[in-house]
């Protein structure tokens, strides 16, 4: 049988955004890989600066953000580990320090044909943020 010993073997990692400033509003879209099983977008945030930050998931037609919407169901939100009340958006406030926000995804929930994203609005030049896309991947059959 194998076995899956790497994390290389199981998740795909794509960068989405940054790292960058957030003193203006940006956002930015992948395709999801078609096989994924579960897909975690991660947010890692330096706040330098006690401004929030809001992330918000959405989805659009193509990887510039035409006809980006919100996602469209409610998610799994983690901050820094601890779980958060389900949702497409999610606030980091009066926060200093690094912030790991993590939506977590159905990847069934990805409507056809569409590119995943995140946008964020304009909070402050001294918060930096870079997103992550995790995709949980793996399909290793049974072999003897």
């Amino acid at each position: 049988m194998a076995m899956i010993t790497k994390i290389q073997e199981r998740y795909r990692t794509r960068g989405l955004i940054g790292p960058v400033a957030t003193g203006t509003a940006a956002q930015a879209y992948l395709r999801p890989t078609p096989t994924a099983k579960g897909i975690t977008v991660r947010c890692v945030a330096n706040m330098g600066n006690a401004a929030e930050l809001v992330l918000t998931l959405n989805y659009a037609n193509d990887a510039a953000g035409a006809g980006a919407a919100a996602w469209p169901v409610d998610v799994p939100i983690y901050k820094n580990n601890v779980r958060q009340p389900d949702g497409k958006a999610f606030t980091i406030t009066d926060d200093t320090g690094i912030q790991v926000v993590d939506f977590v995804l159905d990847a069934a929930n990805v409507p056809d044909g569409k590119f995943l994203g995140l946008s964020f609005a304009a909070s402050n030049a001294a918060n930096l943020l870079a997103v992550t896309l995790i995709e949980d991947v793996a399909y290793h059959p049974y072999k003897e």
